[in-house]
């Protein structure tokens, strides 16, 4: 077998490119933080935006999130509303002049706030996979990762309360509108708008948001430690080859005998 030896413009892209990786190797946290801080943010600056008057681009961001959420606002967070936050059933919502054939374009006004542009089960996941990777930062040296078996018992919840949405709106039973079973499990003690609302404080909002705070925790247990177990072992191989090539700075040096065991290369002499 024999090695072609790269030289020119083409060794110098290929070690752009493996000084590119490396540092994202060595900051992913940081950038997937950023990321999902900027995500589940944006959620709000639509509404803000709407606020301001800028409703161009807040309707950019609106249709942006609608590729992964159906947007209803009967199950939506509306802000700089009355009372701040706000959530409406959809008697108010059709009765405000939302159209029942396209309700998640209803995005409110200035008399009852401005729909964020997730709902609450979205906006929970979004939420928790944000919150838990801050967390992560503080611990990621002694997190292990979520086994796969508590992983399922974490997301099952989601699954189910999303699968029986679906049934009870399909099949026209409305047992999730009702939830005459939850009342039952319960005798009843919560009072009627706990179990028939959707809005802040009932039971459909706290599975929503429990169910998806769970998912979005659990995701983040199980994918960012191995995420960085798998890094790790990149930015070895990447700190060895740029070692070996002579592209090897004091702070890269100091940190690949730190944690390598100050192995030497052939740069090491020169």
């Amino acid at each position: 077998m024999t090695t072609t030896r790269i030289t020119g413009r083409t060794r110098d892209l290929v070690i752009a490119t493996d000084k590119l990786a490396l540092a994202f190797s060595r900051h992913w946290l940081l950038a997937v933080n950023v990321m999902a801080g900027l995500f589940i943010g944006l959620t709000v600056a639509a509404p803000l935006l709407m606020v301001l008057g800028l409703e161009r681009p807040a309707w950019v961001l609106y249709r942006f999130y609608a590729l992964n959420c159906h947007q209803l606002p009967q199950r939506s967070y509306f802000l700089f509303g009355p009372h701040g936050v706000d959530t409406y059933p959809l008697e108010q919502i059709l009765a405000w002049g939302g159209d029942p054939g396209y309700l998640r374009g209803f995005v409110g006004n200035a008399e009852v706030g401005f729909k964020m542009a997730m709902a609450h089960r979205n906006t929970a996941i979004y939420a928790a996979v944000f919150l838990t990777g801050l967390a992560y930062s503080l611990l990621r040296h002694r997190m292990q990762a979520l086994p796969w078996k508590w992983y399922l018992v974490l997301i099952v919840p989601m699954f189910f309360d999303g699968v029986s949405h679906v049934v009870s709106e399909v099949t026209g039973l409305g047992f999730r509108d009702t939830n005459a079973w939850a009342a039952w499990l319960t005798g009843g003690v919560f009072g009627p708008a706990f179990y028939t609302g959707t809005g802040i404080g009932s039971l459909n909002w706290l599975l929503r948001t429990l169910t998806g705070a769970l998912f979005g925790l659990a995701s983040v247990w199980l994918g960012y430690p191995l995420l960085e177990a798998g890094l790790a072992d990149i930015r070895q191989q990447l700190e060895g080859k740029l070692a070996r090539v002579g592209v090897w700075s004091g702070e890269a040096k100091a940190h690949f005998c730190t944690v390598y065991g100050g192995r030497r290369t052939m740069s090491d002499d020169k």
